[in-house]
């Protein structure tokens, strides 16, 4: 036998012995001297001052920072280590912290971190806790919070010739005659809501898709809502179910398809980065113009008042809804959840897609950069949100990496309402936002735009 059959042998002999004592369970995890990831040995929790939404107050000392441990097993741990890692949202290390500690048998301790590194530092942090019994996993705990939120910088300037691109925009928009066209779905219809599909011609004449709902039985002109959509979505439905609440509705595909396709081109799903480099070609200057010539209409229609539209919309479609209100102060509400758009350069260096699609745009285009990210703030909301004067209602999310919670604050601070209002769910990702967040805004949204006056 030659010396590499003699080697293929030995290993599958080592292979076949590691498998068979596994089998018969003569070898558990921490024997093999790795940690083990399984059962947690003890459940870690944080200790906040604020523990709803983990926006702690500012002070000299740093934020109050601690580490529940409660330890389920009925004896004593001698010197069990924990390890915890403090970064920001950008991944940066911040400070970390290395214990040991004697866990009392089922029974809870508390370890408080001297966080003093962040006096002075307002932000966002992510903690990253592992907690070992001689090098066995006991338990582990990820959890985000805010520092002294109110003191963020977010000082942003728009470009100098921000108000002249969008007049110019909207000059342009205004000269495309907008071809209404309306038809009765029977499909969709209730008796307590008329519902018709619809498309206008846009910006680029671009032919734009949708629905408009209307309260049956109305008796005067009510309350209108624009909904936009999230970033590459599939189908768009017709918002009937805040019509049989009294409000009248459209909700369009802002790229130009059918409001009821199921599948898109590739360029739908991935089409962040189209004519980037320049704001006059960029693709969001229309979907902007689309979604403003949609409030348009319908503050047109005999059936809507004017004066009383609010915009709503989750992810891209909160960006917008934050962007048409800076564009048209006759805007009467806005509900963004999770907005997307939002503060392009900061949320570019800790997220994925699609903020993400322009950072590998800007490395697969040497020298683009400069352009890219000149032309992506005359369509951040943080460039308009000091015009925005509507009561407001935004959500972020601390586990969203998608539209991170650091930019969205950042905004919310900057918004020229008196009337604003941010909900804050700590241990929710870009997704789960939306469930909390609807009844709260809905009912929000009916103290601050009721679908009639009395």
């Amino acid at each position: 036998m030659n010396a590499r059959a003699t080697l293929l042998m030995q290993r599958l002999v080592f292979i076949t012995a590691c498998l068979l004592s596994l089998q018969i369970g003569k070898i558990s995890a921490w024997d093999r001297g790795t940690v083990a990831y399984g059962v947690q040995l003890a459940q870690l929790s944080p200790v906040l001052s604020d523990s709803v939404s983990h926006l702690l107050p500012g002070g000299k000392h740093g934020p109050g920072l601690g580490v529940r441990i409660a330890n389920k097993l009925e004896r004593r741990v001698e010197n069990a280590f924990l390890y915890v890692g403090l970064t920001d949202f950008g991944g940066r290390g911040v400070a970390d912290y290395r214990l040991q500690l004697n866990l009392p048998p089922a029974a809870d301790t508390v370890v408080y971190l001297d966080a003093g590194e962040l006096a002075g530092a307002p932000g966002f942090y992510d903690v990253r806790t592992l907690l070992f019994d001689s090098g066995r996993e006991m338990g582990k705990l990820e959890f985000s919070f805010g520092y002294d939120v109110e003191h963020l910088d977010h000082d942003y300037a728009p470009p100098p010739d921000f108000d002249s691109f969008w007049r110019a925009t909207l000059d342009s928009l205004a000269a495309v005659p907008p071809e209404l066209e309306l038809a009765l779905d029977s499909q969709h219809m209730s008796d307590r809501a008329e519902v018709y599909r619809i498309s206008f011609t846009s910006l680029h004449d671009v032919r734009v898709h949708g629905w408009l709902t209307l309260p049956v039985g109305r008796e005067k002109p009510v309350a209108g809502l624009a909904f936009f959509p999230g970033y590459g979505t599939g189908q768009i439905r017709p918002a009937v179910d805040y019509s049989r609440r009294g409000y009248a509705t459209i909700s369009i595909q802002v790229r130009g398809y059918g409001m009821d396709q199921e599948s898109y081109p590739e360029d739908n799903r991935n089409y962040m980065t189209i004519d980037c480099e320049r704001p006059e070609t960029y693709i969001y200057r229309e979907i902007v113009s689309h979604c403003l010539r949609a409030v348009q209409l319908l503050g047109q229609r005999a059936e809507v008042d004017p004066k009383r539209i609010g915009v709503i919309g989750g992810s891209q479609g909160g960006g917008l809804s934050l962007l048409v209100a800076g564009l048209n102060p006759d805007v009467a509400a806005v509900l963004a959840n999770v907005p997307f758009l939002t503060d392009f350069g900061r949320s570019m260096s800790m997220t994925g897609a699609p903020f993400r699609d322009l950072v590998r745009y800007i490395e697969n285009n040497p020298g683009s950069r400069e352009a890219v990210m000149n032309t992506v703030r005359y369509f951040d909301t943080v460039s308009l949100a000091g015009r925005i004067k509507a009561p407001t209602i935004v959500s972020a999310g601390l586990f969203d990496r998608t539209c991170p919670a650091p930019s969205i604050y950042r905004m919310f601070l900057a918004l020229g309402s008196a009337d604003k209002r941010i909900e804050i769910y700590p241990w929710l990702d870009h997704l789960e936002v939306e469930q909390p967040f609807m009844p709260v805004a809905r009912r929000w949204l009916a103290d601050h735009l009721p679908p009639a006056l009395n």
